[in-house]
């Protein structure tokens, strides 16, 4: 599952953008969550409320805030996400690789080229190791799935206890258990309490693990 959003202020283009991204989803057998936006503060305010994106197709030219000044907020909370931009204007390229953006595309954009993006951008996330991603007393985390040995729940926070520290986290383990669900590493159930990674478990049986 890909987790995306698009971000243009006209909303034409996000709709053609939107109908273009989906399509090329389904060709390619790549299941698509789509979220648009049509300003920049819009998207920076669901990025900070934790929204994890994969892929940000970003309009440089909007209205009060540029799409460059959004990715520089963007960067603060999320410096792994893919930005794309799609733009008419080939000279903001230069001042836009301090938020390192993974490509552009040059407005009007065919199916085909954005396909091309697309496949570049799929398989540089599946390079990538996954995280768990978290807010806790307003400061973003991100833990290696690979290195979390499972997840308590103990009242209204979560334990996230791994190979090396624990941390903690205000949600509950259920919201943890579907946010998992996306990532390549199988996570067990094995108590109303414990979410297990099943990578680390060395033994188990009917009534223990």
């Amino acid at each position: 599952m890909l987790n995306i959003a698009i971000c243009d202020d006209d909303i034409l283009m996000t709709g053609k953008m939107e109908m273009l991204v989906q399509n090329i989803g389904r060709r390619n057998f790549v299941p698509i969550e789509m979220e648009v936006f049509w300003s920049g503060e819009s998207l920076v305010e669901a990025v900070a409320k934790e929204s994890c994106f994969d892929i940000i197709y970003l309009d440089i030219e909007m209205g009060r805030e540029d799409g460059i000044s959004t990715a520089k907020k963007i960067r603060k909370y999320d410096k792994n996400v893919l930005i794309i931009y799609v733009t008419s204007y080939e000279h903001h390229m230069q001042e836009s690789f301090c938020v390192r953006p993974f490509q552009f595309l040059l407005k009007p954009v065919s199916e085909q080229q954005l396909e091309v993006c697309f496949k570049e951008a799929y398989e540089e996330i599946n390079s990538r190791d996954f995280y768990f991603q978290y807010s806790y007393r307003r400061v973003n985390y991100k833990v290696p799935i690979r290195e979390i040995l499972y997840f308590e729940s103990n009242r209204r926070k979560v334990l996230i206890v791994t190979i090396k520290e624990t941390f903690t986290v205000y949600r509950k383990l259920n919201e943890i258990e579907d946010s998992l669900k996306r990532c390549k590493m199988s996570f067990l159930r094995v108590h109303q309490s414990f979410l297990v990674n099943y990578k680390h478990v060395e033994k188990q049986s009917y009534d223990f693990v």
